[in-house]
């Protein structure tokens, strides 16, 4: 929720910035900076974060996450140059670091394998519930009392989270049994531990055999974990390029341009709602249906409303031929793009990938994906105000619909299923045959 509340923060307040009552007056190309710079934090926080969750562990890495959030926004309301902006920007950009590399991993090791794909959304289906929240707010709040509303996150964080137990796949990593045994009990509810021993004794012959058998280096030198960080990185570049990503950011200023007599924000407004109820069917399909086949019609569906969109920009552009009347449409596609990016792209990269590499090297990995994640949300939302405001809007979504075909090729052919499998299974099925699909 915290990381949604970061991510939207923005767009609600961008009208107020590049206005003339501006607190803090910028161009359109530095508010192209003030969003984006919170990706530097997330390049530069993701290994550190990962490395921290494999020596300290995965909650008290999270855990420093809250009190730090609700400093940076104190922090904000002090700030009044361009400059303190950015600065205060990165350092949160630094703190979703922390929850995009470890968070993943933490859920994934405290749930069974019949919930695992359940449990993984909900990562994303709480980042959506912190947008829908400080967007809003963002309708009737400036820049001053947002800031105050947004602190709201993080102190339900540190309530919420101190009850909560460390992962039990750390404390085996550690051999501290006792602890992994009692994590168990309290995450599978049953005082008297009759029921997790079985899971127990799964948990320790899995981690003792990768801790035995496998290594960081074995991340990039190794065919199938090598295929399989690929194939992770592949999803990672496509979950960003296909729209969604930089339309959290510029919903605004994107549904300006539609043609349509409703206000801009409460066009944003219902488009994180339709963001957010998306992803819950997710939750049920993830276990039931596969991550493969959610995965696929989910690309296949992003290609087809990034397309519809790009031809109602390029035709209001680059013809002369009226579609005032049809901004309607577009917006309805923007609706369906949301849903389908949700259904797939948007939900199970995270479970994907703390499913697909061992114990001892997850965490490593999922900062890998953090950095690639970041790097292309970076350029996604360094470009997209550019090519909106030089070329036309149509160029955005041009080359989200190249992407989005892409994505269904890809996935096709490469994308494993992992439905239902223990760690120890999958990793058994990755070693035994050099075919992921």
């Amino acid at each position: 929720m915290n990381v949604g509340i970061i991510l939207g923060w923005t767009s609600p307040i961008m009208e107020e910035l590049l206005g003339p009552d501006s607190p803090i007056p910028m161009t359109v190309d530095e508010t192209s900076w003030f969003v984006s710079v919170i990706d530097w934090g997330l390049i530069l926080g993701s290994l550190p974060f990962g490395v921290l969750a494999d020596r300290w562990g995965r909650k008290p890495s999270l855990q420093i996450i809250g009190p730090m959030a609700l400093a940076t926004w104190v922090a904000l309301l002090y700030v009044d140059t361009f400059q303190g902006l950015l600065a205060v920007r990165f350092a949160q950009g630094l703190l979703a670091a922390g929850a995009y590399t470890v968070l993943p991993v933490y859920a994934g090791e405290i749930a069974g394998p019949k919930i695992r794909g359940a449990l993984g959304t909900m990562f994303q289906i709480m980042m959506y519930v912190g947008i829908l929240y400080v967007y809003a707010a963002g309708m009737y709040l400036d820049y001053t009392h947002l800031t105050y509303a947004a602190m709201a996150g993080p102190v339900v964080f540190c309530a919420m989270f101190a009850t909560i137990p460390e992962s039990p796949h750390f404390y085996v990593m550690k051999n501290r049994l006792a602890d992994a045994k009692r994590a168990l009990v309290w995450l599978r509810g049953d005082d008297t531990g009759s029921s997790v021993d079985d899971e127990m004794d799964s948990v320790v012959e899995c981690i003792c055999k990768e801790m035995r058998n496998a290594s960081f280096t074995e991340l990039f030198t190794d065919w199938v974990s090598l295929k399989a960080l690929i194939i992770v990185q592949g999803l990672s570049v496509f979950r960003v390029m296909a729209g969604v990503t930089a339309l959290i950011s510029y919903a605004s200023i994107t549904f300006a341009e539609m043609h349509v007599a409703v206000d801009a924000n409460k066009l944003s407004l219902v488009f994180a709602c339709s963001v957010l109820f998306s992803a819950l069917p997710s939750t049920v399909l993830a276990d039931r249906v596969g991550r493969r086949p959610l995965m696929i019609v989910s690309c296949a569906s992003c290609f087809a409303f990034d397309t519809a969109i790009f031809a109602y920009f390029y035709v209001d552009r680059c013809t002369a031929y009226d579609v005032t009347e049809y901004g309607w449409l577009c917006v309805l596609a923007v609706g369906g793009l949301s849903v389908a990016h949700t259904l797939g792209l948007g939900s199970l990269l995270s479970t994907i990938n703390c499913e697909l590499f061992p114990s001892n090297t997850r965490s490593i990995a999922n900062a890998v994906n953090t950095i690639t994640l970041t790097v292309a949300s970076f350029l996604a939302l360094k470009i997209y105000p550019v090519l909106a405001d030089d070329g036309g809007m149509y160029r955005n979504y041009l080359i989200s619909s190249v992407f989005s075909l892409t994505s269904i090729i890809s996935c096709c052919l490469w994308l494993p299923e992992t439905k239902g499998k223990t760690f120890a299974a999958i990793q058994a099925q990755l070693r035994k045959t050099d075919d992921l699909v």
